[in-house]
């Protein structure tokens, strides 16, 4: 059960998508309408976002902290490629590496340099590509208890902090929203 929940809290379960989408009409609906079980709902579901998002830092955190420990494994490069995208006018870059490596006898594929999830820096980003695709073996790190979860530059980033204090900040302000300490 709780394995379940931390899928679910952690984005990474289907359900987590289901809620999601569930936030995204109840949301809109509850700004454009007078029904207060539907503003009820709408904070309680946004207190539920705000403790996944923290428990999401809280976990990549850890895993940050002892990916420098965990096992290591020869992977064989497959793909490499820079990712860009825009948010409110500002490119962030991502170097998109797949890379297979085997745990045990099955089969794993690698996708992430280190858990930041992006770059706003274009040469930063391409530099950590070159250094990745020039090679045919790299070393990757896996977490012993779930190899899917892996990486081949441990260590912390400043997004796990970061999405630590969004989660933190989502639910302060909405149980004061909902508790109408807070209004609009």
């Amino acid at each position: 059960m709780f394995k379940s929940f931390m899928l679910i809290a952690t984005g990474r379960s289907i359900y987590s998508t289901y809620f999601l989408l569930v936030l995204m009409v109840v949301a809109p609906a509850a700004v454009f309408t007078e029904y207060l079980w539907l503003d009820s709902l709408a904070w309680l579901m946004l207190i539920i976002i705000g403790v996944f998002v923290a428990i999401t830092g809280l976990v990549t955190l850890k895993d940050g902290l002892q990916s420098a420990q965990w096992p290591r494994v020869e992977a064989r490069v497959k793909n490499c490629s820079l990712t860009w995208r825009t948010n409110r006018g500002t490119k962030s870059y991502a170097p998109k590496i797949s890379c297979q490596f085997s745990v045990k006898g099955q089969e794993f594929t690698g996708t992430q340099f280190d858990f930041s999830a992006s770059y706003t820096s274009k040469d930063k980003a391409q530099a950590l590509l070159d250094s990745v695709s020039s090679q045919r073996t790299l070393v990757i790190h896996y977490k012993p208890s779930d190899p899917a979860i892996n990486v081949i530059h441990p260590g912390v980033c400043f997004v796990h902090y970061v999405r630590i204090i969004v989660g933190v900040v989502a639910v302060v302000v909405a149980v004061l929203s909902w508790l109408g300490i807070i209004t609009y």
